[in-house]
């Protein structure tokens, strides 16, 4: 059910890196030589970080990101959620296909309360914690 994909993953670690700089402008190419991973890979997380208003960006000489807030008012769920989207319970019955075992299935109540536990615990973590 929760699961950190490659692309989370990567979002995590620039906004840590960012983090650690706060009031720096990093440049893509220092980011990706750091974390060993394409520019244009990293422009791409980047920019599902800037339309969520996590990062901000300079062009130009001296150029690149920055957090757009300081770390400490940015929650790890805002992270999670730009990056990969609303976590939901993934349960076959909620995608309109009947799951066979969903009638006597254990886990149909508990997955919704467990999920909420942990998006609230996420939204309680800010990034400054993470340091």
């Amino acid at each position: 059910m929760f699961q950190i994909n490659a692309k989370t993953d990567y979002g995590l670690l620039i906004m840590l890196h960012l983090a650690k700089l706060p009031g720096e402008i990093m440049p893509l190419s220092s980011l990706a030589k750091h974390l060993q991973v394409s520019s244009s890979y990293l422009s791409q997380i980047a920019n599902s970080l800037q339309r969520a208003g996590l990062v901000k960006s300079r062009e130009g000489v001296g150029g690149g990101y920055y957090l757009a807030r300081p770390a400490k008012q940015i929650k790890i769920l805002e992270i999670l959620e730009a990056l990969s989207g609303e976590m939901k319970v993934r349960c076959a019955h909620s995608h309109n296909k009947t799951c066979p075992h969903f009638q006597q299935c254990g886990l149909k109540n508990a997955w919704p309360l467990l999920l909420n536990d942990i998006k609230s615990s996420l939204a309680k973590k800010n990034l400054a914690s993470l340091l």
